[in-house]
């Protein structure tokens, strides 16, 4: 009797799934044993690029730990994209300004140019059971996490995040008071003094009676990706869309992925490039190499259909040598103030995402050098495109 309700429960996923996704093409294919591990490895997190990826994995430190087959913490690792050849590149752990001992480091958020994290941390740190931290990263090393403030953390848990494309709203997920649920998605907005408002619900649309789970806002701003056991989901939590409208100043009613992405089992964490067309989750596959492992979801169109650019380069001297440097990035026509960046003091790298079709205005500065102002004319194109601008700055 159970092997037969268990047929007809599938049939009807399948048949369920295949009603709200079956016009999207897609390619699921394991990441491979460079990230993957025979212990959990998930929560994936990319660059808009997609040429560096952090994630986190309990797998042992000490091959006595391996050998027994035991896991130990939670620990953050990263690995980068080989372009020239196509694949990842071996991962290594992060160091101990991240992954403190005898507490689970987990990676929560990770901004489009890869240089800023949040996470959470469980366990016995002070201060940060159950709260947002942020690390910065500084030419190759990161920072001391710090918490997040109040209109972020509060005295409920707060378990995911992600950072809007400015960098100056954070999506997060609490199961804090006056919620629809159990965790509910929120977001808080930091305004030109660097004071962060209060915490809204994203409201009724977006967030059920049960919980929502993985907050993701892409790189484009228009597209947020969550995690939910409401929305008729087909089995646990299950990953859907929801596309910014912007006529309706709101949220669209959230879409399932579907089969394949989904299943009657639990789907978390999505993250999707700039492209549109290239995704990663954690799941626990048959063919994986260990309980949860990575994923890559290629789509063969845009999932979205959304308009997408990333202004990337660097910035150097005219010697070559990278220079980190502060980028204030304004709308020409609004005068508004787009974002303000860090290129890397090691690579010098900067990458931004902004509307394509508009007129932007770059001020580049660095200690010890002639402050730069760029005008930057974005073309209009649907769909994704890159554009590389080097900055080569004068010395005084």
């Amino acid at each position: 009797m159970k092997i037969l309700f268990t047929t007809l429960f599938c049939a009807l996923f399948l048949f369920l799934s295949a009603q709200q996704k079956d016009s999207i093409k897609m390619e699921i294919k394991n990441v491979g044993p460079q990230i993957n591990s025979p212990f959990p490895d998930y929560a994936p997190l990319i660059s808009a690029d997609g040429n560096n990826m952090i994630f986190t994995s309990p797998r042992p430190l000490n091959e006595k730990e391996i050998i027994k087959g035991k896991t130990g913490t939670e620990n953050v690792y990263v690995t980068y994209y080989d372009d020239k050849n196509g694949r990842w590149l071996v991962t290594f752990i992060l160091g101990p300004t991240i992954n403190r001992p005898d507490v689970d480091n987990s990676a929560i958020a990770l901004s489009n140019d890869g240089q800023r994290m949040l996470l959470y941390r469980g366990g016995n740190e002070q201060n940060a059971n159950g709260d947002i931290l942020e690390s910065i990263l500084t030419g190759e090393e990161w920072s001391d996490p710090v918490r997040l403030p109040e209109p972020i953390n509060s005295d409920e848990n707060e378990t995911s995040a992600s950072i809007s494309p400015d960098g100056r709203t954070i999506y997060f997920v609490s199961d804090r008071k006056w919620g629809y649920g159990g965790r509910d998605i929120w977001y808080s907005t930091q305004d030109e003094t660097g004071t962060w408002g209060e915490a809204v619900n994203l409201g009724k649309l977006i967030n059920s009676a049960e919980d929502e789970e993985g907050v993701f806002i892409h790189p484009n701003g228009k597209a947020l990706f969550f995690s939910s056991k409401g929305h008729n989901s087909t089995g646990g939590f299950d990953i859907f869309m929801s596309i910014y409208d912007e006529t309706t100043l709101a949220w669209a009613e959230p879409e399932n992925l579907g089969y394949p992405i989904n299943t009657p089992e639990n789907e978390i964490y999505f993250v999707l490039q700039g492209n549109g067309k290239t995704g990663y989750y954690a799941s626990s596959k048959p063919d994986g190499y260990g309980d949860l492992d990575i994923y890559s979801i290629t789509f063969l169109e845009d999932l979205m259909k959304k308009n997408t650019t990333l202004l990337k380069g660097r910035v150097i001297n005219n010697t070559d040598t990278p220079l980190g440097s502060t980028v204030v990035l304004k709308n020409k026509g609004t005068d508004k103030l787009v974002g303000t960046f860090k290129s890397n003091k090691t690579t010098g790298k900067y990458l931004v995402s902004v509307p394509p079709g508009k007129k932007y205005e770059m001020v580049i500065s660095t200690e010890g050098y002639k402050t730069d102002t760029i005008s930057i004319d974005i073309p209009y194109k649907a769909g994704y495109q890159e554009i590389v601008r080097d900055i080569i700055l004068e010395a005084k």
